[in-house]
């Protein structure tokens, strides 16, 4: 696991919104001027006195998250439906892996068991004295929410990114580790013992190459519990 400051200077990977994104360790941005809500404006106020400043139209205040070294991310992509019930990048049916996903590496690891994968994830973390929790940090794990940041004003977090990363269907997971829980990299080795049972192994291209045929199943809730009705 990497850190919100490792992610937001990775400089020459910018050009293709791979892993750097320089808003990873920017907790929100406040913006003077128009916007949605009318008009706002940012003030700075200088000891007891009762005088503010306006700082003009242009005015950005910008929040970083407290600790940026030391709160660690684990990044996944995620094949799950967004609120129009598709999976992002989902065509009739079919699903491609985007071909940047090369730049990641080779292979990808599929994770066939959510739910144990993520039991695991709890039972070694909870072994590690290291690791501290953050109201900054919410619940510590979700999808990715994605939309226009250009010109946004307010709360990010974690779990918002630029809408140019959107390929990437990101799940993430996120603590805080202590220093002295890091390697001489300053990355932390989460190790949550052997995935071989609920997980296997792909190239990327093939991924590419062979799109995924996306088959849903409805079901009506009975008596006995729930019943399929239709494919």
């Amino acid at each position: 696991m990497n850190s919100l400051d490792y992610f937001s200077n990775l400089k020459d990977e910018e050009s293709i919104a791979l892993r750097v994104d320089e808003l990873e360790k920017v907790y929100g941005i406040l913006r003077a001027g128009k916007n949605s809500e009318g008009y706002s404006t940012l003030s700075i106020k200088i000891g007891e006195s009762d005088m503010e400043t306006d700082l003009g139209p242009a005015a950005i205040l910008r929040a970083d998250f407290p600790q940026p070294k030391n709160i660690m991310l684990f990044c996944m992509g995620a094949l799950s439906e967004n609120e129009d019930a598709v999976i992002t990048g989902e065509v009739d049916g079919m699903l491609k892996f985007d071909p940047r996903f090369l730049e990641f590496g080779t292979h990808v690891l599929f994770i066939t068991n959510a739910t144990e994968f993520g039991h695991r994830i709890n039972m070694a973390l909870a072994k590690e004295k290291n690791a501290f929790s953050s109201p900054f940090i919410h619940d510590g794990f979700g999808l990715i929410n994605y939309r226009e940041l250009n010109n946004y004003s307010g709360a990010l977090g974690l779990f918002t990114k630029d809408i140019r990363y959107s390929w990437q269907r990101e799940f993430r997971i996120s603590f805080g580790i202590e220093s002295t829980g890091l390697n001489s990299r300053g990355a932390y080795e989460f190790q949550v013992g052997d995935i071989s049972d609920i997980s296997h192994i792909c190239p990327v291209q093939a991924m590419i190459d062979n799109p995924i045929t996306i088959k849903r199943r409805n079901f009506k809730k009975t008596d006995a519990g729930y019943e399929q009705v239709t494919d």
